[in-house]
């Protein structure tokens, strides 16, 4: 099955338009609902050691954590593909839609969630066994929804070349946004309102559903060359010469964003993990000749957060101004530079002296450093716009080949998050920013293969859209 949009490849009309932007809107809130079910967990979690103290058997230990935590890559990483194959099949809106649904229901069974000190061993083990339960359920949603909507985008943008880089951009800039304010919104619900808030997060999720149950259908016809999906069809696919080259960049920008969304936060923050002393010779490796490492309260690490999310949506919105006047691999490959450049004057930021000693050299660096973060902004979206062109060449897979995107994202990020942590522990915040700076260089690697096979899929894509406007004259 393949689906379309119009029943003519004409331009979006401005009804189009409009779903498009609602496919935008429902993808912020849903990021929005997903950093606040991020921040809420981890504040949960921890209330719930501090009610149990340290030395109780069911307190939960950092490992412990971390698992439950990063068990949102699972659903996340396998369903994608799952999703993809029943995208095609059945057209994406209804998957936009059920995506926050799954989103909604962690949030309700989490509200639910109820553990004391006085808690028998098996009432332990069912609060792990639904707190992992929604877990899975958020990473369902982004698996399902992730795809649907960037499989959308593609059909509504199919003949505008500088919309699709515009709303690519968007989509980039929604999620960049939405997870941000998530983040911040997260924490003050939780100062408000506790365990509840997990129930005022459910609200957000069912509004993203709302928001894409208002976009048009897409309708769904027979494909002359509709092929089965199933893992070897993936395969096909992701060993093609087109799509293999832009693996490895995106896996290694994936794993940047890991190292900044889930490493960085431990490594500015100033405050000392409760009760780590308490485990032998452990401790807190702290580098003294660092500027940035463990010199910052929680409030100032949010707001480092909200400062580098507006370089980078700043960054975002001029690229989608420039994409659709240059080579996709040639922005994917600026951005990559972009990425060692910051990281290096981030490193000389971070030997500066004492943070709460006044420098000339920090105050001429950090606006260096901004207009650097809206340099390495630009891959994303250009990646995006490559991935879009190309499901145009396989319009029966186009669910398969977009769902890429949130496989290659989350595992990425995951790999980064794991891989990133020996350089932390060995060289602190200079360590994560050589870790970046050295995915970076694979992203170039891979970018400059991937310029081989770039006018191909041009040419591959120029003869696609003319044969249909041949087909509807």
């Amino acid at each position: 099955m393949t689906y379309s949009a119009t029943a003519t490849p004409a331009k979006p009309s401005a009804s189009d338009r409009r779903s498009l932007y609602a496919a935008l809107a429902g993808t912020f809130f849903l990021r929005a609902g997903g950093g606040v079910m991020g921040i809420l967990t981890g504040l949960f979690l921890a209330a719930k050691n501090g009610e149990m103290g340290l030395h109780h058997p069911h307190h939960i230990s950092a490992t412990l954590a971390g698992l439950l935590i990063a068990s949102f890559y699972l659903t996340e990483l396998g369903g994608s593909f799952v999703a993809g194959g029943l995208i095609d099949r059945h057209g994406p809106r209804r998957y936009m839609v059920i995506g926050p649904l799954f989103g909604a229901a962690a949030m309700i069974i989490t509200s639910l969630l109820h553990l004391t000190p006085q808690s028998p061993t098996l009432q332990f083990v069912l609060f792990l066994g639904l707190l992992l339960s929604t877990r899975l359920l958020e990473g369902a949603a982004a698996a399902t929804t992730n795809p649907a909507s960037l499989a959308y985008i593609a059909v509504y943008t199919s003949n505008d070349a500088r919309l699709r880089s515009r709303i690519s951009g968007y989509f980039e800039l929604a999620t960049l946004i939405g997870a941000t304010a998530g983040f911040v919104f997260g924490g003050r619900l939780w100062d408000w309102f506790g365990q509840t808030a997990f129930l005022l997060n459910a609200g957000i999720y069912l509004l993203s559903a709302l928001i894409f149950l208002s976009a048009h259908s897409v309708k769904v016809v027979p494909g002359s060359h509709a092929e089965k999906h199933d893992l070897r069809q993936y395969w096909k696919l992701v060993t093609s010469p087109r799509l293999r080259d832009l693996i490895p960049a995106w896996l290694a920008v994936a794993a940047i964003l890991g190292v900044l969304f889930n490493h960085s936060t431990f490594q500015l923050s100033s405050a000392r993990p409760a009760g780590l002393h308490e485990f032998g010779e452990r401790h807190v490796v702290v580098f003294p000749d660092q500027t940035l490492s463990h010199a910052f309260s929680g409030s100032q690490v949010g707001i480092a957060f909200g400062i580098y999310a507006v370089a980078f949506g700043v960054g975002i919105l001029l690229w989608t101004l420039i994409l659709p006047r240059m080579r996709k691999s040639t922005a994917m490959l600026i951005s990559s530079l972009g990425v060692i450049a910051a990281s290096g004057v981030i490193g000389l930021i971070n030997h500066t002296g004492p943070i709460q000693e006044p420098s000339t050299t920090r105050l001429t660096l950090i606006p260096l450093m901004f207009v650097l973060v809206m340099v390495e902004s630009g891959f994303t979206p250009a990646a995006l716009v490559y991935l879009s062109d190309l499901s145009e060449l396989h319009p029966e897979n186009r669910g398969m080949v977009m769902g890429l995107y949130s496989f290659l994202l989350g595992f990425g990020q995951l790999g980064g998050t794991l891989l990133a942590g020996p350089f932390a522990d060995w060289q602190g915040v200079d360590g994560l920013l050589l870790f970046m700076a050295l995915m970076a260089l694979l992203s170039i690697g891979g970018v400059i293969l991937l310029r081989r096979d770039e006018q191909v899929t041009h040419e591959g894509l120029t003869a696609s859209t003319r044969r249909a406007s041949a087909a509807a004259n």
